[in-house]
């Protein structure tokens, strides 16, 4: 535990370095860290920096691993599928390319970018990064920004679980096999997901470039805005707000996010009228000897706890149906907290808004199996599942409630408490 999280505070001499929390405003002094250990905020308990073992070689093997895994995951056969002797094997590309050929060009890109291209481009931006750093090439401000816009939509560890759901809806009818691709990209799923878990936001920005530090250590405990300063969304460097451009790496500073509440509200109606036709469309197609039968998610859902799936019912439930509506109506919840003053819940809102924050992309997992079973289940006459509206509705309603998550902007949760705050210290 650090000594932001205990409570303990450090004096002045120990470190020059402020921060402003990126969900409080909290303005705040870092504590001198070792190895293994975290700083939190104080107040609302957001992480502000961590000391990492080896923070350039871990980063750089560990990426360059999961690439590897990557390329094989590509190379060999991922998954095969036996129906009455007649067998299919499909590739990790076909995900994609098979949806790209059923005429559906915007999920199979979308699928393409989630679990293939933004993936890679992340680990490639690792290891360009951190070697960069001894060389000190250029490119490293743009290739930092981009990574960490991109990391959200990466979702590799989301494709994973959609393997699991769609072997359990298959293994009643058919005889599944896994070949050295999947194992491959099992490996690549571990790997991914550790390199971003030993590389800090804060610490890698101030290994690029070490952050301005406007103002003295005497100020901390006070708000950014009553100091006229705010944290860089990006690179987290504390900017006057006069400044307009963050100095470290270029990008636009404002006291919040313009227009927060308004492009949240545009984004969760959006959602909210996408996700009826969404349940109503048909997901997928379901080709059996000649008949067709359309599932749409509900029913898909019905018919696997009918078949006994029960765990995997629950999962689709909880991901494609349970999540969607709480987080759109959390978010709506969290507006009208941000856009009234005398709340007392700043605490549990932030806490609850980082948690439908994180928890959102998770409702991608239905489409992706879609990509999955599309994919897999190609037996000509005999059966064949193809993607249906839905898909691609639903899909866009997971963006839009992710977009809306981002669009939040958590401080204005805390700006009448900030502002009481500080009349209060006159």
């Amino acid at each position: 535990m650090s000594d932001l999280e205990s409570g303990v505070t450090q004096p002045a001499h120990a470190s020059a370095e402020l921060v402003l929390c990126r969900h409080c405003d909290l303005l705040q002094q870092l504590p001198l860290l070792s190895v293994g250990q975290e700083a939190a905020c104080s107040r609302c308990g957001y992480l502000l920096d961590m000391r990492q073992k080896d923070p350039v070689l871990r980063p750089v093997l560990y990426a360059a691993s999961s690439l590897f895994m990557l390329v094989l995951a590509n190379l060999f056969p991922f998954i095969g599928m036996d129906v009455a002797g007649n067998v299919h094997i499909m590739s990790f590309f076909d995900t994609s390319s098979v949806l790209f050929n059923e005429h559906q060009q915007w999920l199979a890109v979308l699928v393409w970018l989630f679990i293939q291209a933004i993936p890679a481009f992340c680990m490639l931006a690792v290891i360009y990064i951190k070697l960069g750093m001894v060389r000190r090439v250029r490119g490293l401000v743009w290739t930092a920004r981009v990574l960490y816009m991109l990391k959200p939509w990466s979702m590799v560890d989301i494709f994973l679980i959609g393997i699991l759901v769609a072997f359990v809806k298959l293994v009643v009818y058919a005889d599944i096999s896994v070949g050295m691709s999947f194992w491959a990209f099992c490996l690549f799923c571990l790997l991914h997901l550790r390199t971003f878990q030993v590389i800090d936001r804060h610490a890698l920005w101030e290994s690029i470039a070490p952050a301005p530090q406007p103002v003295p250590a005497d100020f901390a405990g006070r708000t950014g805005v009553s100091l006229n300063l705010a944290s860089c969304s990006c690179c987290t460097a504390i900017v006057p707000l006069e400044q307009k451009h963050c100095g470290r790496c270029g990008t636009k500073v404002t006291a919040r996010i313009p227009a927060s509440l308004q492009k949240t509200l545009a984004w969760l109606v959006t959602a909210t009228l996408l996700y009826i036709p969404a349940n109503l469309l048909p997901i997928m197609e379901t080709v059996s000897l000649g008949s067709s039968i359309q599932s749409t998610i509900i029913s898909g859902i019905i018919l696997m706890w009918q078949d006994g799936a029960y765990p995997v019912a629950i999962v689709i439930l909880l991901a494609s149906v349970v999540v969607p509506v709480v987080k759109i109506a959390v978010m709506f919840w969290l507006c009208y907290l941000a856009s009234h003053s005398g709340h007392k819940r700043q605490l549990l809102s932030t806490r609850v808004y980082l948690l439908v924050d994180w928890i959102g992309r998770w409702s991608m997992v239905d489409v992706l199996v879609v990509a999955i079973l599309a994919a897999l289940v190609r037996f000509d006459l005999l059966m064949g599942v193809y993607p249906g509206m839905g898909a691609i509705v639903f899909a866009t309603v997971v963006i839009t409630t992710m977009l809306a998550a981002m669009s939040f902007d958590p401080r204005l949760l805390w700006d009448q408490r900030n502002k009481k705050e500080e009349q209060q210290r006159g």
